[in-house]
């Protein structure tokens, strides 16, 4: 049986990959993986000391958030699902996570970026496929 894990965050690429996972894998067992990116929590230069914790937490909420839509979906066909929530680079992250907790596959969706954002802000799923340890595949 496949263990595999589906990066999700609850938008329309990852329900994709959740469903696409769950028909190519029907005997598998699946983990959902939420990454609370820490580069959307600015640093700010004297702040109080509580205030990226504030953030942080609220980070883990909605990771929380997206987690409870995995579970929705797999309860939807019947299947179990295990969810993690971390904090962090999202592609750092996944290949962290694969390497880590006995992962056969990983399943992930694309934002479909190309040209100039692409090579600016780079490529989530394109980090895993050249890092990951294990197969990935990228539902578009």
């Amino acid at each position: 049986m496949a263990r595999v894990l589906v990066p999700f965050d609850d938008s329309d690429p990852a329900r994709e990959a959740l469903e696409y996972a769950f028909d190519l894998f029907p005997n598998g067992e699946f983990v959902a993986l939420t990454v609370a990116d820490t580069s959307a929590v600015p640093f700010i230069p004297n702040a109080a000391d509580d205030a990226p914790d504030e953030q942080l937490e609220d980070l883990l909420g909605e990771a929380t958030d997206q987690l409870a839509a995995a579970e929705d979906l797999a309860a939807e066909r019947g299947v179990s699902i295990e969810t993690h929530a971390r904090i962090g680079s999202p592609a750092q992250e996944i290949v962290e996570f694969a390497d880590t907790n006995d992962v056969d596959h990983v399943v992930m969706g694309s934002r479909g970026r190309s040209g100039v954002t692409r090579i600016l802000l780079g490529s989530v799923a394109e980090v895993v496929v050249r890092h990951s340890s294990v197969p990935v595949t990228v539902v578009r």
